[in-house]
């Protein structure tokens, strides 16, 4: 019995022991909540409950409440009524809060790097986590330790149970008092402190596990608010073009802060399992003596294996990281670019690279599962291992047989070594990824910053246009703020505030003691901070206060990199830049800043208000002037929601000029002295970019008495500027006035300004305005009237709630979401995807595992059984169960192994097969989805749905199995050993459901909250990424900032509840566990002891059974709740591939189509969309080979809407299009597409080399690829590389001018050598000189070809053969341009008119 007394003494201790720590746990939270501890951050309860929305009050709540969840009872009874919303969740506490965690974070990781820096080190940003988190890792540390301690009574009561069974009825001895051996001996007490135990376990478990996910958080939150914050301060040529791009900081923000979060969500396990081993092989020593280091021997081999393997499972996840980067990258160029790719039919061959990185993915994929399959297998056949080991050497080491209580003790014993030996590999990988993630921290917090927090210097004082002092007057009259309901009424109460602020502008801009409002001195500039040559060379000019100074040169020749330097994006080499200030902002934190227009607009996924405002507060006079001065007005008057319109992912919704003009009017709304204009006049047709100049540049800003530099390839406005600065290979050739340049007539530039362009008259830009206006009215009409019909049509329909979104100006889809559980039809089109065999095998082979595995278990009760018997020698005994014993452990480990692989194939399979009709459906989607559709959504679908079906389905699939097949049998060991626990345990089984149902329902909303309320966090990363050039020049970096924290707020908030949720449901499946225990205890030990109907063994198996029982139900509700919402991502990913495609089959047309050029429009209407008004209505023209057409018509008139039907980017719904004698519309797709050459608006450049971007297809020789090259203007910038043509080309052509991206295009179309050419706007930001060079090239190199050329500047089209005029979606005009020009009151007339 010397085996009894050491249970009972260890029950004992470990009982008061878990007492102690609960007291002190108690004691602590007294000393916290009531005491007040100093140091400890908590807000009183009074304070945090007080707020109206924050129902996160597990700080205000009692010591019971909290450790078991009580508080969140509200959730699950809101989310089993309807669905949850976030609205519903509230806000959190402040210590949950990102600004808190940010603070704290910041302050300590300051401190670090300070310290660091004086001895030469780098920070260490493990120590800022272990000093600012250091309580919370505590205490989770300390619930930790309750847990194991109390997961070792369970086979020690077990024991004790055992022996009680076996030794009833034996004569005891008795005293007057009961002492502590006989109480514990007692089974019935002994299952009552299972029962206990038990609870307390999972009590504690689920505390640690929220508390280890709380830390997670907090520490994910700190790092992600902490890139954001440095990524405001990096320069974007680090981003775009140096050492850290888009993509890599985006992982700092998403993978390598979600590797320090699962790290800290297993940190105790780094102690735990040490101790776990430790504590179980010396219990266990006293249960089977020397034969425990035979168990723990086989562990201690087992572990090296798992390592192994787990490192080989880390390489190839490293490779499957490296193949995944590269397939987004190229998902992400595709999807950028789909538009292009689409009008010369390269998508499938796009597409097919994809599938290419795809397959060495899936390979690595293959790899990586296989190594967790094979993990799986030594994790599962180790304890079959370990037992027949220990089993089959008990009886030589001691001498003794196997008994009941021994056996059993021992088996449950042995299952909890299985844990550590699970863990270890899993956390050896998460701690290997976390030390690599930290290291990219603290390599990217200390990398360069910008320039402009500290190398700008000041000068003298001077008053000049800043933030204080409009914002004063913006204070004194938002209390007016009114907006009338249709967003398109501009005048108003507030049409005086407008006259005030100017008067305040013009006041604050006189007396002035500095004639210049920016200085650079003797400047040298370059990109990056490891280049020593300069960019920009021997730079010295004073920008004239108060005045218009203009920039001109040649493409490339560093224009818009004199504004870089300017805002403080280059590295500065060499000189200064120094901006004057005004005498009351000097020390002002909120320095003025600077309104800056890029090159490439950049606009926010906002409404067209919100973008012009930029955090300005809404001052209607003043708005309504800048909308007007930059002709928003009849733009905004065709939009469904007027200016509350949003604005779709990078302006996807407007077109290239109208997305220009909406970043001009947003430097003419802000109140910075200085603007920067990079070429905004480049996209814009004449009429309306002379308004813009006219009304807004000259009128706006110059009467405000504002800095304006503005750079542009418009000459015709020189004698405008106050200051003209010629920019030749990166130099200052010229500065001057106007007059200076007609003197020196440098370059021959005046000589161009004379020849070539001529001033625009104010009456005939009135005029033009006036049509603008009229034709824009006309199709705000034709929009209200689809509305109102599509309205009529369907009504109270899904298409009428989206048709309500588009009328409020909702042009982005809602992403489809569906509220009820995922759908028998997804479980079936995965099923389908897995290969029937394959995803029948997997269920079967599990099913057979546990046959085997329940036979194992009566074989060993029978032999364990045996031992009691003394009539039997330890070698009869062994010689008659060690064989069969060992024939079902061998078939444990077959079926095993069957049920790997067949899980491993069908997950891969499904895998493989739903990706690739994802991607193959969306490559043939209209170009309407894309328009409509976030970038960024489709991407979720490519990397987060993705790596959700690669690499976590096959994880949650088979611990669901593994779980259930393990519940079944369980319950049917306890129903053949005891057949009444059928009718006890279905009163039971209901609440199990009952739970089950109830929290799977808000579990399932919470998950989905989680994943929605993600997305925005990294949208908003992104989005803040493309416009960091403009946040830092208008100071804007705290404003997005604090979108930010909102962002992550709102997404911890649902993450948070979350983990609560499954806290809660660990409570009451605990306590269920613990009454499935309680009442299989006392009905086994009733049976074998008053009735006498079960033996001891049984008793064991039993009660072993029902303990594994326990501590699985937890993990079955969680793996399906896991399932369901990972089932969700199948679902998102069946939806997109079931997407509607264009239609891509019909005739092929002969070899050498279209050999003539001929092209006959007949009766042709067109529209984007069923729901939306025609675009082209009944036209009907034709091109006769070899013409060369001319396509003008000013903005929304449908220019490129008839280029785009030719290639059936936009389809006919009427009428036809002939080319050549072929109907397009019967012919495929694809061929017609490659068989004809556009030249867009918007240049494309990909990721790779100067020659895949000319000729992807590889089947262009080098001398064409030169002479392509030569033709549009770029051999002598190419042959200048060392590369030449394998010259690299960063993401999005970033090392290129936009200029330059254009002439490629032009490359890449000449070397298409199509009888008919498209050019649509192909020229608009090219100079003067090199498009009159190349007119020249595609007059002789195109001479016998069609050429159709959509142009703004009149001159571009002025020698074409026809002249297109259109308005209102019809050819209006249609003539020689002779002919036209000779009729007084035609468009085109007018048109050149305005530059005669």
């Amino acid at each position: 019995m010397a085996g009894i007394d050491a249970a009972i003494l260890w029950i004992a201790v470990l009982m008061l022991g878990s007492y102690i720590l609960l007291l002190v746990l108690e004691l602590n939270l007294v000393a916290l909540k009531v005491c007040r501890i100093h140091g400890y951050q908590y807000d009183a309860p009074s304070s945090e409950s007080n707020n109206d929305d924050m129902w996160y009050t597990e700080n205000c709540v009692s010591f019971l409440y909290y450790i078991t969840f009580w508080w969140m009872n509200w959730v699950f009874k809101l989310g089993f009524q309807r669905p949850l919303e976030i609205k519903d969740l509230g806000s959190l506490p402040k210590n949950h809060r990102a600004e808190h965690l940010y603070e704290i974070f910041k302050v300590d990781f300051q401190k670090e790097l300070e310290y660091k820096t004086s001895i030469g080190k780098n920070p260490s940003v493990w120590k800022v986590f272990l000093r600012v988190f250091k309580g919370e890792i505590f205490w989770a540390g300390i619930t930790r330790l309750i847990y194991d301690i109390m997961c070792l009574v369970g086979p020690l009561a077990l024991n004790g149970i055992v022996a009680y069974a076996i030794a009833y009825g034996e004569e005891i001895e008795t005293h007057y008092y009961i002492t502590v051996k006989e109480f514990f001996f007692n089974g019935y007490i002994l299952v009552g402190v299972i029962f206990l135990a038990n609870i307390l376990q999972y009590l504690s478990y689920q505390q640690n596990v929220y508390l280890s996910s709380v830390i997670g958080v907090h520490i994910r939150t700190s790092l992600q608010t902490m890139v954001y914050d440095k990524a405001l301060r990096l320069s974007s040529h680090t981003i775009s073009a140096g050492s850290m791009t888009l993509g890599q900081i985006t992982n700092h923000m998403s993978t390598d802060a979600f590797n320090v979060f699962y790290f800290c969500q297993r940190l105790h396990f780094l102690w735990a399992i040490p101790f776990r081993l430790i504590a179980v092989t010396a219990l266990l020593y006293h249960q089977v003596d020397l034969a425990s280091f035979l168990a723990l021997g086989t562990i201690l081999i087992a572990i090296p294996i798992q390592f192994i393997t787990a490192r080989k499972q880390t390489t190839k996840q490293k490779l499957v990281m490296t193949n995944s980067d590269e397939r987004l990258k190229q998902s992400n160029e595709m999807l950028q670019g789909i538009k292009f790719l689409k009008m010369y039919g390269w998508e499938e061959m796009f597409c097919k690279a994809i599938e290419a990185v795809r397959k060495l993915e899936m390979s690595s994929i293959f790899s990586y599962n296989g190594c967790y399959g094979f993990s799986m297998v030594v994790d599962q056949c180790t304890p079959i291992l370990m037992n027949l080991v220990v089993y089959a050497s008990y009886p030589y080491i001691t001498g003794k047989t196997l008994e009941p209580n021994t056996t059993f003790a021992a088996l449950s014993l042995m299952d909890l070594l299985l844990e550590p030996m699970y863990f270890v590999p899993m956390v050896t990988s998460l701690l290997v990824n976390a030390f690599v993630s930290v290291r990219r921290f603290e390599a990217f917090f200390t990398a360069p910053e910008t320039e402009r927090s500290h190398e700008i210097q000041r000068t003298e004082y001077f008053s000049t246009v800043g933030k204080k002092s409009t914002d004063s007057v913006h204070q004194k009259k938002r209390h007016n703020h009114h907006v009338n309901e249709n967003g398109t009424d501009y005048e108003g109460v507030l049409s005086q505030t407008d006259q005030e602020v100017t008067e305040e502008i013009t006041r604050l801009t006189q007396g002035l003691k500095c004639t210049y409002a920016l200085k650079i001195s003797n400047g040298y500039f370059t990109w990056g901070n490891d280049s020593s040559a300069p960019i920009l060379k021997d730079i010295n000019l004073e920008i004239p206060y108060g005045e218009l100074t203009m920039v001109v040169g040649g493409v490339g020749s560093g224009k818009s990199s004199l504004l870089s330097a300017i805002l403080g994006e280059m590295t500065t080499l060499k000189g200064s830049i120094t901006f004057g200030t005004r005498r009351n902002e000097i020390d002002s934190p909120s320095s003025p800043g600077v309104a800056y227009g890029a090159q490439k607009a950049w606009l926010m996924n906002a409404t067209l208000r919100d973008n012009v405002l930029f955090g300005i507060p809404y001052n209607q006079g003043r708005y309504r002037k800048v909308i007007d001065a930059c002709s928003l007005k009849p733009d905004i008057n065709i939009l469904p929601g007027g200016d509350m319109t949003e604005i779709g992912e990078k302006g996807i919704n407007l077109s290239g000029g109208q997305k220009q003009r909406v970043s001009v009017a947003r430097t003419m709304y802000s109140n910075k002295h200085i603007v920067l204009l990079d070429d905004p006049l480049a996209a814009l047709d004449v009429h309306v970019g002379g308004h813009l100049f006219r009304e807004g540049i000259m009128g706006r800003l110059r009467k405000e008495n504002r800095t304006v530099v503005l750079v542009t390839h418009q000459l015709q406005y020189l004698r405008h500027a106050e200051k003209i600065i010629v920019m030749e290979e990166g130099q200052i050739t010229f500065q001057g006035n106007f007059d200076d340049m007609a003197r020196s007539d440098l370059l021959g530039l005046y000589q161009r300004w004379h020849q070539d362009v001529i001033a625009t008259t104010d009456s005939e830009l009135s005029d033009g305005e006036e049509s603008t206006e009229e034709e824009r009215h006309i199709q705000r009409r034709q929009v209200a009237e689809s509305i109102l019909k599509t309205q009529k049509d369907h009504s109270r329909s899904k298409s009428t709630l989206a048709m309500e979104e588009f009328s409020k100006g909702k042009l982005i889809q809602i992403e489809e979401l569906s509220r009820d559980s995922v759908s028998a039809n997804t479980y079936w089109y995965y099923a389908c995807n897995m290969g029937m065999l394959w995803a029948i095998s997997f269920p079967f082979a599990r099913m057979m595992l546990e046959s085997f595995n329940i036979s194992r278990n009566f074989w060993l009760s029978d032999w364990a059984e045996a031992g009691l018997d003394p009539n039997r020698t330890v070698e009869d005994i062994n010689q008659e169960f060690i064989g069969p014993y060992l024939g079902f452990a061998c078939a444990c480990f077959v079926t095993r192994i069957v049920a790997s692989i067949s899980l491993l194939f069908s997950t891969w399979n499904a895998a493989k097969d739903v990706y690739l009709r994802m991607l193959r459906n969306l490559t043939k989607a209209p170009n309407r989805f894309f328009d409509t559709t976030p970038i960024g959504r489709i991407l979720n679908r490519f990397s987060s749905d993705t790596q959700v079906i690669d690499t976590k389905l096959i994880l949650t699939l088979g611990s669901l199995v593994h779980y259930f097949c393990t519940f079944v049998f369980a319950i049917i060991v306890n129903a053949i050993i005891t057949p009444i626990f059928i009718a006890e345990f279905i009163p039971i089984t209901a609440i199990y459901v009952v739970l089950a149902v109830y929290f799977i329902r808000s579990s399932r909303e919470l998950q989905r909250l989680d994943s929605v309320t993600r997305s925005p966090v990294f949208a908003h990363f992104s989005e803040t990424l493309g416009g960091l050039t403009t946040l830092r020049a208008y100071r804007e970096q705290k404003k997005f900032f604090d979108t930010l924290l909102k962002k992550i707020d709102t997404n911890n908030t649902a993450f948070l509840y979350l983990q609560a949720a499954y806290g809660w449901l660990g409570l009451q499946m605990s306590i269920c566990g613990g009454f499935v225990v309680l009442v299989v205890g006392l009905t086994t030990i009733l049976q074998a002891t008053t009735f006498g109907s079960l033996d001891s063994s049984s008793v064991g198996l039993a009660l072993s059974c029902v303990l594994m029982l326990s501590s699985k139900l937890f993990n079955l509700v969680r793996d399906a709740a896991d399932t369901e919402m990972q089932m969700n991502a199948v679902e998102r990913v069946q939806y997109y591939a079931e997407v509607p495609t264009e239609n891509y089959g019909g005739k092929e047309p002969p070899f050498n189509w279209p050999s003539r050029g001929a092209i006959q429009i007949e009766h042709v209407s067109v529209r984007y969309d069923e729901s939306l008004p025609p675009v082209l209505q009944d036209v009907t023209v034709s091109v006769q080979p070899g013409e060369k057409v001319g396509i003008c018509g000013r903005t929304g008139s449908g220019k490129s809407s008839l280029t785009l039907s030719l290639l059936r980017i936009i389809e006919t719904f009427k009428g036809k299009i002939i080319i050549d004698g072929e109907n397009i519309a019967q012919m495929s797709l694809t061929t017609l597409r490659q068989r004809l050459s556009i030249i867009p608006q918007d240049p494309v450049l990909f990721t790779g080399t100067i020659r895949t971007n000319l000729d992807p297809t590889r089947s262009k020789s080098n001398h064409e690829l030169w002479n392509a090259l030569e033709i549009s203007q770029l051999k002598s910038v190419v042959s200048e590389f060392d590369l030449g043509l394998d010259t690299p080309v960063l993401e999005g052509g970033e090392n290129f001018s936009v200029g330059q991206r254009q002439l490629f295009c032009l490359a890449r179309a000449f070397l298409r050598n199509s009888r008919i050419l498209i050019m649509d706007e192909a020229t608009a930001s090219i100079d003067y000189s090199t498009e009159k060079l190349l007119q020249e090239v595609v007059a002789s190199a195109f001479k016998d070809k069609t050429v159709l050329t959509i142009a703004h500047r009149v001159s571009t089209i002025r020698d074409s053969d026809t002249i297109w005029v259109l308005r209102d979606g019809k050819i209006i005009e249609c003539d020689s341009p002779e002919n036209l020009l000779e009729i007084e009151t035609s468009e085109f007339h007018c048109m050149v008119q305005a530059n005669k």
